[in-house]
């Protein structure tokens, strides 16, 4: 029997656990194409049997040997490997996968990026022709290009997710709710543009019996406990290593909170200590917390930036397309206003941005 499996790169997790499922379904894997995403199985007995892919041309260790893992199949780098024990004491490294689906994400990314900005200048002249000549904007002739550019989009977003969970998960960076004490909820815009401020923030709360749970957004949500000493960090890493979190969290630490997207990770993290004892902290050197402070305003920076021309860009052709008032009650009048309220928006988190900063850089130099 044969199955297809369409993205089972990019969610190797799941896959595992649907060859499992087909392992106690007696249905075992023989073999199987990763380029077709086909996967061939014979039927048997039912069979508890643990799956883990590699992405990997050298050989199974002898600790993964010992642990009872045998070759299931291979094709090209690609080996699954099978394991029938009722206790399983290692597993294989995920290292390749990992940097494989990076690798594919960016490139997407990329391939999105490219399309847009090739198609743009098409969208554009289009748009001029065809209210010239007809008072209004053909749509049909860039459905196509606008469909493409929304797959790959779509795509990117899938792979981006997909690698993100994978990558959290195997990097242990699991986040401990408490059940005890009434949750509290706070409201707190902008604290990823003020760490430092973000961090006396949480530790002021944490005396008042205020101890963080989790983070959604900029939603805070706290159980209320007897007041405590918590030290607070608030990091940001461009982009982290496999053992990121399991450094940490074998120093003590606990996550509160980690982000979604690999290339703008930001965590917080917390430890209580008793009075008398010295602070814990990521780091005690100065120079080193200014050299965070500076590549988080490095990246927030250009971000913003960058919003704000895409921005400005589309007001501009907004208004450069249309012969109609600029306020009036229609659909192009209706985007006018949205993107006028989303500059202004973006203009306010800007400043926000250089002013928290300055903050942050004045706060070290005390």
């Amino acid at each position: 029997m044969k199955k297809a499996k369409l993205f089972w790169s990019y969610r190797i997790d799941h896959t595992e656990q649907w060859l499992s499922q087909m392992a106690r379904d007696g249905y075992h894997l023989t073999r199987f194409n990763p380029l077709l995403r086909l996967f061939s199985f014979d039927k048997g007995p039912s069979t508890s049997t643990s799956y883990a892919i590699q992405y990997d041309k050298t050989e199974i260790t002898s600790g993964l040997l010992t642990s009872g893992w045998e070759t299931a199949t291979t094709s090209g780098k690609w080996r699954i490997l099978k394991n029938e024990s009722l206790e399983i004491t290692s597993r294989p490294m995920r290292d390749a996968i990992l940097r494989r689906t990076r690798l594919h994400a960016y490139i997407f990314l990329i391939l999105s990026t490219l399309w847009l900005t090739l198609q743009f200048p098409f969208f554009f002249i289009w748009g001029i022709a065809s209210h010239a000549t007809t008072g209004k904007i053909m749509v049909m002739p860039i459905l196509i290009p606008l469909i493409i550019f929304l797959s790959l989009a779509g795509l990117t977003v899938f792979i981006f997710r997909a690698y993100r969970k994978f990558e959290v998960k195997e990097m242990g960076a699991t986040i401990e709710k408490s059940s005890l004490g009434q949750k509290v909820r706070k409201l707190r815009l902008g604290w990823m543009y003020q760490p430092l401020q973000t961090k006396e923030w949480l530790e002021r709360l944490a005396l008042e019996g205020l101890e963080l749970e989790s983070v959604t957004a900029a939603v805070f949500t706290f159980r209320e406990t007897k007041p405590q000493l918590i030290s607070y960090e608030v990091s940001f890493e461009p982009k982290v290593n496999t053992d990121f979190y399991s450094f940490h969290q074998d120093a003590g630490w606990k996550l509160k909170f980690t982000s979604n997207t690999t290339w703008l990770n930001y965590s917080i993290w917390a430890m209580p200590y008793e009075k008398g004892e010295e602070v814990p902290a990521f780091s005690y050197d100065t120079k080193e917390k200014m050299r965070y402070v500076r590549r988080a305003f490095a990246m927030n920076l250009s971000m913003g930036a960058f919003i704000l021309l895409v921005s400005f860009q589309s007001l501009y052709v907004n208004i450069y397309i249309g012969s109609t008032p600029f306020f009036e009650w229609s659909l192009m009048g209706a985007i006018r206003i949205l993107l006028v309220v989303c500059i202004l928006a973006w203009i306010v988190l800007f400043t926000k941005i250089i002013a928290g900063y300055r903050r942050e850089m004045k706060m070290l130099h005390l």
